[in-house]
């Protein structure tokens, strides 16, 4: 099973999919005189919602009612919700940063420590409203994955310069190294800098 971001991923898609395959909106009610329009070979085109078709006769008040339903509820309508879910969905996401747990991204954090506002993403309250939005229940939400916090990236192994990487410390000595060619040199000492074992070089 997925995790609960996987499951409303899943929603989404499927109620995407039966919008893209109906007929594109805009949608409009149309209603008919019964019999007479039908008797004369009235039909519903592409884009209507017929008050007294799927089984309406007579197209009474209620019926308009469940067409007006329908017709706001068009696909293109219905498409443009699912593209904010899915903006939802790519906030509240698994925090990379966080190791130690499957934080929500989206939830933020507090504190100096910058802990994580929600400590799994199952328990994001943004995730569980949308869930809730396509049907979640309590039960199905007890079926589903537990996320598992991200792998935290493996350092790459120490130069042999204290721990820095290998150009880093290759750049220190070269450094050094060319500072101690620029000293001056030992003959120049003064003689209170000098030590006991001081000796000049040439």
């Amino acid at each position: 099973m997925p995790d609960l971001h996987g499951w409303i991923t899943q929603q989404i898609d499927h109620t995407e999919a039966i919008a893209l395959d109906a007929t594109p909106g805009p949608w409009h009610v149309t209603k008919y005189d019964w019999p007479s329009d039908f008797d004369a070979g009235i039909g519903t085109s592409l884009g209507e919602v017929d008050v007294v078709g799927h089984g309406y006769e007579g197209g009474g008040v209620e019926h308009v009612r469940d067409a007006c339903h329908i017709a706001a509820h068009d696909p293109a309508a219905v498409l443009r919700r699912c593209e904010a879910d899915r903006r939802i969905l790519a906030r509240h996401t698994i925090d990379p940063d966080v190791h130690y747990e499957p934080a929500c991204k989206g939830c933020a954090t507090y504190g100096d420590q910058e802990l994580p506002y929600v400590d799994n993403l199952n328990d994001c309250r943004e995730l569980l409203d949308l869930g809730y939005a396509h049907g979640l229940t309590p039960e199905i939400l007890a079926t589903l994955d537990q996320p598992v916090a991200p792998t935290a990236p493996e350092r790459p192994e120490p130069g042999p310069g204290f721990g820095m990487p290998d150009a880093i410390h290759q750049s220190v000595v070269s450094y050094w190294l060319g500072t101690l060619q620029r000293s001056t040199p030992m003959r120049e000492v003064p003689p209170g800098l000098r030590g006991p074992n001081w000796k000049a070089r040439p």
